[in-house]
Order: C-alpha cells, then sequence, then structure tokens
C-alpha cells in the first residue's frame, strides 16, 4: 500500500482538526434546537444579526438578487453585498421556511470552518517549518482570544466604557466569528489565500495563474467587499515600500514588476463589485445614510493590548528573526504591523473591521520566535515551557463557550421565541405580500423579517434609518394619547399595512388597535394580534 506524503498528512490532520471543530461549535446550537416551549432563533450570540442574515436570506428566497434591507420602509435600489447568504435563500426558493434556513446557515457555517482551517494552515506553511507549531498556530487562531478574561477575573468588566474585545470583536479573533458570522469566516479564508498568492507572485515562488488570481480577489469581494478592500490596501501598501525601498537603495532589477502584476491583477477582481457599489451608494439615499450610522469605531488603544499583549513580545522576537531568514516575506508583516495602528484609528466608521486578519499576522510572528529557534537546532526544554504561555489565549473562548451552553438551556428572549408568537408570525406569512410594511416594536421588528418576507418600519441597528428619530414615533403609536390623525400620518408616510400587537407593542401604551376602524383584525392568536390598515384611511 502506498504510503502518503508528509504533506498529505498534514492535509488530513487539518481536515479533522476543522471537522472537530465544526463538532464543538455545534455542541451548544444542538443542545438549543433540543429545548421544548419555545421556537429557538438559531443563534446564540449577536441574535439581532443573526436575524438580520435569515432576513436577507429569505429576501433570496423571494426573488431578490441585490440586497434590499427588510428593516426599513424607505425605497431602495439594491446593492450588490452579502451575496451569500441571498444565494442562500434560493436553494430553498420562495416559501422557505424558518427551520430550513437556520438549517443552511449553519451548514455554510461548517463549510466556512473548514474552508479557513486549510486556508489558515497554507498561509502558517508559507512562514513557518515546524509542523508542531504550524498545528499549535492553527488551534490558537482559531480557538485563541486575548486576555480580556484578566478583566474579567479582577473585576473591571467595563475598562474605560468598553467590555473587553474578546467578548464581542469577531475580528480581533478567531472563535466569535466561527461560532457565528460565516461570511466572514469565508472572507478570512480568501483573504489569507489571496495575501498568499500576492506573496507568491512577488517572490517567482509559483508559475503566474492570472485567472485564478482574479477570480480568488473577485470572490473575496462579492462575500465581503471590506475585507477585499482591506487586503488590496495591504498588498498596495507594500508595494508601496519595496518600490520607495528598492529607489532609494537603487536596486533597479529587485524584481518590482512581479509585485505590480500581483497588485494588479487583485485589484482587477475587486474593481468591477467595488466600482458597482460605489456607483449603487451615490445613487442610493437609503444607502448613504446606512453608511452614515454604522458605526463600528475602535475601542481605547488600551483594550488592543490587552487583546494581543501576550503575542506582542515574541512577535517582535519572531519578526526580526523572520526579517533576517525570509526578508521577502517577512517585509509583508511588517507592513501590515505598522499599518494596523493607523487603520484601526482612521477616520472611517468601520475602524474595527480593519483588524481583520491581524490576528493571524500576530500569531505567525509569535510562532516564528520558536520556528527560528528550531531551524538551528535549539530545541531547548525551555521551549516548551514557554510554548504553554500561549494557554493564556485559551480562558476568554471557554468563558463565552460556557455562556453559549447556558443560554442554550435559558428559553428565553431573544434566543428563544414564544410559540404563540411564532404562530402569529406563521398566520402572517399566509396573507400578507411579500414585502408589505409591518408596524411593530423593535424587538418584534428585529424578529419578524427572518420568520417573514416583509419590511418592519425599524428592526435593526445599523440598517434601519433613523432609527434614534423613529424609535419614539413608533412607541407613541402605541400610546392611547396619540389622535388617529398622527397615527394615519404615520402610516401614510411609511407606507404601513399591517400593526402587530403583542407583549412588546402592549407595553408601550393603553391604545386597544381593535376599537379603530381604519383596522381590521385578521390574526388573533393568543397574546398576539395583527391589524391591516384600511387603504381608505391612508389615501
Amino acid at each position: 500500500m502506498k504510503k502518503k506524503s508528509p504533506l498529505s498528512n498534514q492535509r488530513y490532520w487539518v481536515l479533522i482538526f476543522s471537522i472537530c471543530l465544526v463538532l464543538l461549535t455545534a455542541l451548544p446550537y444542538l443542545l438549543a434546537a433540543s429545548q421544548k416551549g419555545a421556537q429557538f432563533t438559531g443563534f446564540l450570540i449577536g441574535v439581532d444579526d443573526g436575524n438580520s442574515y435569515i432576513a436577507k436570506m429569505q429576501t433570496g428566497a423571494e426573488g431578490d438578487w441585490l440586497f434590499r434591507s427588510p428593516y426599513t420602509a424607505e425605497e431602495q435600489r439594491g446593492a450588490l453585498i452579502y451575496l451569500p447568504y441571498i444565494l442562500l435563500g434560493k436553494l430553498l426558493g420562495p416559501g422557505a421556511q424558518h427551520a430550513p434556513l437556520i438549517l443552511l446557515f449553519h451548514i455554510y457555517r461548517s463549510i466556512s470552518i473548514i474552508v479557513l482551517c486549510f486556508a489558515i494552515y497554507d498561509f502558517l506553511s508559507h512562514f513557518v517549518a515546524d509542523v508542531k507549531l504550524r498545528r499549535l498556530g492553527l488551534t490558537l487562531i482559531t480557538l485563541g482570544s486575548g486576555l480580556g478574561w484578566i478583566l474579567l477575573f479582577i473585576g473591571v468588566p467595563n475598562l474605560l466604557g468598553s467590555i473587553p474585545l474578546d467578548f464581542y470583536s469577531p475580528e480581533a479573533f478567531g472563535f466569535l466569528a466561527i461560532f457565528s458570522l460565516p461570511h466572514l469566516v469565508l472572507a478570512r479564508a480568501l483573504l489569507l489565500w489571496g495575501l498568499l498568492g500576492y506573496l507568491h507572485i512577488s517572490e517567482g515562488a509559483e508559475k503566474v495563474r492570472i485567472f485564478r488570481i482574479v477570480l480568488l480577489w473577485l470572490a473575496l469581494a462579492l462575500v465581503h467587499l471590506i475585507t477585499a478592500a482591506l487586503g488590496i490596501l495591504l498588498i498596495a501598501a507594500h508595494f508601496g515600500f519595496v518600490f520607495i525601498r528598492n529607489y532609494l537603495n537603487k536596486k533597479k532589477e529587485s524584481g518590482i514588476y512581479p509585485h505590480f502584476q500581483a497588485v494588479s491583477w487583485a485589484m482587477l477582481g475587486v474593481a468591477p463589485v467595488l466600482a458597482s457599489n460605489a456607483w449603487t451608494y451615490w445613487q442610493d439615499s437609503y444607502l448613504r445614510a446606512w453608511a452614515a450610522q454604522n458605526q463600528i469605531l475602535s475601542p481605547n488603544p488600551l483594550h488592543y493590548l490587552v487583546a494581543y499583549g501576550l503575542l506582542l513580545p515574541f512577535a517582535y522576537i519572531g519578526l526580526r528573526t523572520l526579517l533576517r531568514n525570509h526578508w521577502a516575506s517577512a517585509s509583508f508583516l511588517l507592513t501590515w504591523l505598522v499599518l494596523l495602528p493607523f487603520m484601526l484609528y482612521a477616520p472611517v466608521g468601520l475602524q474595527r473591521r480593519l483588524s481583520e486578519g491581524a490576528w493571524v499576522m500576530l500569531n505567525v510572528l509569535a510562532l516564528c520566535a520558536f520556528d527560528g529557534a528550531r531551524k538551528k537546532g535549539v530545541q531547548k526544554v525551555r521551549d516548551s515551557r514557554e510554548l504553554w504561555l500561549f494557554s493564556l489565549a485559551l480562558p476568554s473562548t471557554l468563558i463565552l463557550f460556557l455562556g453559549s451552553l447556558q443560554a442554550a438551556q435559558n428559553v428565553q428572549p431573544p434566543v428563544f421565541r414564544p410559540d404563540a408568537e411564532v404562530s402569529a408570525f406563521d398566520q402572517l406569512r399566509q396573507i400578507a405580500a411579500v414585502g408589505d410594511v409591518v408596524l411593530t416594536s423593535y424587538e418584534t421588528g428585529n424578529v419578524l423579517p427572518a420568520w417573514v418576507p416583509i419590511r418592519v418600519v425599524a428592526g435593526h441597528g445599523p440598517e434601519s434609518v433613523g432609527l434614534e428619530r423613529l424609535l419614539p414615533r413608533i412607541q407613541a403609536i402605541y400610546q392611547g394619547r396619540t389622535t388617529d390623525d398622527t397615527r394615519l400620518e404615520f402610516f401614510q408616510r411609511y407606507r404601513v399595512d399591517y400593526v402587530f400587537w403583542g407583549p412588546n407593542e402592549q407595553r408601550f401604551g393603553s391604545w386597544i388597535p381593535g376599537e379603530e376602524d381604519y383596522l381590521e383584525k385578521v390574526i388573533d392568536v393568543v397574546g398576539y394580534e395583527v391589524y391591516r390598515v384600511s387603504e381608505e384611511a391612508i389615501q
């Protein structure tokens, strides 16, 4: 029997590891799905965003090819973003139910995890020779976090107005994204392969395959345009660094052209999607308003020091080692490292998103500190002791995992929804047309589009434009002292077709919709009612 090659054995190990990671992250979801007495939303953390992804799948199932948010009543042209979720919805087609959509979402998440593990291992292999260190790196990158758990331990959970990055920033580490955000996971995999392709081409280490490079960056742009733009920024900055360095040193023969080729082909892949969305944003007032209020800002820099402080000393040693032994690739990581603090606090609304991939870069540099010593045969006992320091990156992940198990057993909103509420949703699906507007509270509005392909006036922080202005007006509609003229004006302005009246809405005030002659009750489930707005009343 023919023996497997060392490379085949390594990839087999990566496959087994990735499958174990899929099973591990699936356990809390399976536990939640087995609970009785309520309907599982499909999400244990970031439930608001999770519902929005299922809502995007609903729009795809009903025929949309472009993203149009169901969390606003404003007119939209549609943009080429969130394409994976729209395509997933199309796999089920019109009439897709919530449970199959959730199942498809987690299949997507599982496949993305496997793809990411191979991409991380390939990226590690470019810099780290020792197979055991590569495996350690894959484990740390996917399961490790920062030292934020120490802040919890010493009783400082809100340092400088923010909880530790470990517990809310999927860009900063690995586990949060793996556990809940498959589009970020897949985008990270494509980014690493795209950067690796740039390094290979610029170093002349492989035969150029233009079509493959362009297609890879195009896929990245379609999955997550922000990550694609970040990748272009990194390789363009490195090209600029190499160009200036060679110019100053008068090295005209040092191979600038391959760098230029690699950057050009990457930009060729990203440019169509970037140009299309830039034009759409320019034309669409909703998208401009959404972008203006979609603020994902970085916390105080001290939080990043807590997040990455464990790795920084080793990364410094590893960078020095790598610069001596492998300058071409090391200079790219150096460029990334220097740019990172500037990107994190750039004057843009998506600052925190620009930390994407930095956790991978820092782990690579830290492992190179040990890999350099091993290449020289200096495998001392102290190496093993020092490597145990990396176990300090695991407690935050353990806290998150245990918290998800607890959430899976606590049958309460927002992770679970009452059976009666879901019954009302199902009945509404039978009578409402696709794209009808339903007035609800914010809480109900976040959930409803995940079950029914309709729109709500408000229900998602970034996507419901003018949310701060809308929420008081929505609450006023459900208050008894509000005049009929005010309500009708609101219904006409936002083209409201139905009014939802459940526990979340009833707490706003004493209004009884059934007493209004311009509302017709169409659904009555225990504790939940839905009313159709008379067309004549809002003409």
